[in-house]
């Protein structure tokens, strides 16, 4: 039995026959669930227009490096309240009073401590998708899905087949 592409519950009815390569380069308000108001605070917040953009956004992927790192982070280098280790590497992402502390108290925080999303853009988060913390952006649903039919659109075949009526 043939696979039947089903994104029914994923995007707005307007979109559900077209290729993940339209998809991903619609605006983020198709995504399924998300309405066009909060759809316009998400690419405020973010400044991201497509489904593509919402994908690959800067802020996304250090939230999901930061979540995943955290699972691996060694806390016992964290002794008597002293702070870890000046990481160079997340200098560029974080906020200053962010760069010393554990990954894990840093996936737990607002976004807001990502480099360049403001107080401002993190509440308009929490309203339109529910994100309150980095974790929240690294896993959210809308991030996910916009997440794989970006990749999916990558390996689509330029002249899509064809949906049975």
């Amino acid at each position: 039995m043939p696979f039947r592409n089903d994104l029914a519950a994923l995007v707005d009815e307007t979109h559900q026959a077209k290729s993940y390569q339209e998809i991903a380069g619609a605006p983020v308000g198709v995504l399924g669930g998300l309405t066009h108001t909060d759809a316009t605070k998400v690419m405020d917040a973010l400044d991201v227009k497509t489904i593509e953009d919402l994908a690959t956004s800067k802020y996304v992927l250090w939230a999901q490096s930061i979540t995943q790192l955290a699972k691996f982070e060694k806390l016992d280098s964290v002794k008597d309240g002293s702070v870890q280790a000046f990481n160079p590497s997340l200098a560029a992402i974080l906020d200053a009073k962010w760069e010393k502390r554990p990954l894990r108290e840093i996936a737990k925080a607002s976004p807001a401590v990502l480099s360049g999303i403001s107080r401002k853009e993190a509440d308009l988060l929490a309203e339109a998708i529910g994100v309150k913390t980095v974790e929240d952006l690294a896993t959210n649903r809308f991030v996910l899905i916009a997440q794989v039919i970006t990749h999916l659109a990558k390996y689509e075949r330029s002249d899509p087949l064809k949906r049975a009526a």
